[in-house]
């Protein structure tokens, strides 16, 4: 085959484009169907909830200890669907609404002042008909799309309560005669294993269409067969398959060259607060449609998109929630268990809450320990406060000879370790750059 054949390049720019939602929908049905980790299946529009307390054994990597979760995937093509959310008081709280490109087009929860809980209706899309008005209408951009709830966890004691929220948090039909919800529509059974990124992306397309304003954009792959019908991936032409398989690995390849792009660096934390503002069609309730939100070029907000979509479901906009992680002292030196280290934050980050989460490097799980803590924060109890709000944290390996110094102790790794700051609905001074998290120091 000919090496300049046009087509190689644009499976490259469609792999690009297209690897959002085929990654994603590969997800949601996986979710639904034999969940992942800690969250048993629960099939179509019904949510599952993790229980168990996070720990060292968590099945997830980078699990946030300060929250436990309730995730439903949702199909919206049998008709809207009601979504009740209990009253979470003083407690983090916080509703995501993922569609299924991986844009957040909406966010709930204490920052938007809906921690209070209420009724809301999600209705799929170009649905015209009325709905309740007492219920608040929130219109999803794609039939099938992901909620994740989160509600924050002081200590093991708190379980129970937090239980009984997840217990509130449900989805039922709006319509008690509507059709069982189905799912994504399946591919072509016929179709050999590498092309099935193809055979998805034709078929999931129709299901979930991209917004207007980037339909132009899609056309330009029509040469590649991802428009037609019947499948053209079934039986497919030799030189149409050689330019789809080494376009598929060029688009592959190019995304792990920018892995790291992106991420800003102050005193040895390294953040992307701006990694979630390539959506630029489709913002609900609680985002934030601003210019210093929004990529203004739309391809680099595609490379976004796919970057993202290459990490776990559930990051946030950085003004719903930041997180900034560390692996080198002031000094440049990487963290590790062999040292003792403090972290000074005075005083803390403007924000509703804050936290500090042990990880060990590289696998990045929380770190064993005889307190079975792993995270610090504005929650925790009993945390030692100089008398302008400044907080110490103590980073070491060891208990602290001092007995009163172990209540700021967050325990590391015995080997190397990489704590991650949180910051949740962050004030405007860190919104604009104002803070930035101290480095943390080698003290012995």
């Amino acid at each position: 085959m000919r090496a300049d054949d046009h087509r190689f390049g644009l499976a490259a720019e469609a792999y690009v484009f297209g690897y959002p939602l085929v990654s994603n929908v590969r997800l949601i049905g996986l979710f639904a169907a034999e969940g992942i980790g800690l969250l048993t299946p629960a099939g179509f529009n019904a949510f599952a909830h993790v229980r168990d307390l996070p720990g060292p054994r968590s099945a997830f990597v980078g699990i946030n200890a300060g929250v436990l979760h309730s995730v439903a995937q949702v199909d919206l093509a049998p008709g809207p669907l009601l979504l009740s959310v209990p009253d979470s008081g003083d407690r983090y709280s916080l509703l995501l609404f993922v569609d299924a490109w991986r844009n957040n087009f909406a966010y709930a929860g204490r920052r938007t002042g809906a921690g209070r809980g209420g009724s809301y209706v999600l209705v799929p899309p170009g649905w015209t008909e009325p709905t309740p008005p007492d219920l608040i209408r929130l219109e999803a951009p794609t039939r099938l799309l992901t909620v994740i709830g989160r509600f924050g966890l002081d200590d093991p004691a708190d379980a129970r309560p937090v239980h009984r929220l997840q217990d509130e948090l449900r989805l039922r039909s709006l319509d008690p005669d509507a059709r069982r919800a189905e799912g994504p529509p399946e591919h072509s059974k016929s179709v050999c294993d590498d092309l099935r990124f193809w055979e998805e992306l034709r078929i999931w397309l129709r299901a979930c269409p991209p917004p207007p304003a980037e339909a132009d954009y899609a056309r330009r792959f029509a040469p590649l067969g991802i428009f037609d019908d019947p499948s053209p991936y079934v039986d497919p032409d030799p030189a149409l398959t050689w330019s789809l398989r080494g376009g598929l690995r060029a688009g592959r390849d190019g995304l792990e060259r920018v892995a790291q792009a992106g991420r800003a660096l102050s005193n040895g934390w390294s953040s992307t607060p701006h990694a979630l503002d390539f959506n630029l069609d489709r913002l609900g309730p609680g985002t934030r449609d601003e210019s210093a939100w929004r990529m203004t070029d739309r391809d680099q907000a595609r490379l976004a998109r796919a970057m993202a979509a290459r990490q776990p479901i559930g990051a946030t906009h950085g003004y719903e929630s930041i997180e900034a992680t560390c692996l080198v002292d002031v000094e440049g030196r990487r963290l590790t268990g062999a040292h003792r280290y403090v972290l000074d934050l005075a005083p803390p980050p403007p924000a509703a809450e804050w936290s500090v989460t042990m990880y060990d490097a590289p696998d990045y799980y929380l770190v064993d320990n005889p307190l079975h803590r792993y995270s610090l924060g504005s929650r925790t109890r009993d945390l030692r406060r100089g008398p302008d709000g400044s907080v110490r944290v103590l980073i070491q390996s060891d208990p602290p000879s001092d007995e009163a110094e172990q209540a700021n102790w967050l325990p590391a790794a015995t080997g190397d370790f990489r704590p991650t700051l949180r910051i949740h609905s962050p004030g405007e001074d860190v919104l604009d750059g104002t803070y930035a998290p101290p480095p943390i120091r080698r003290v012995h």
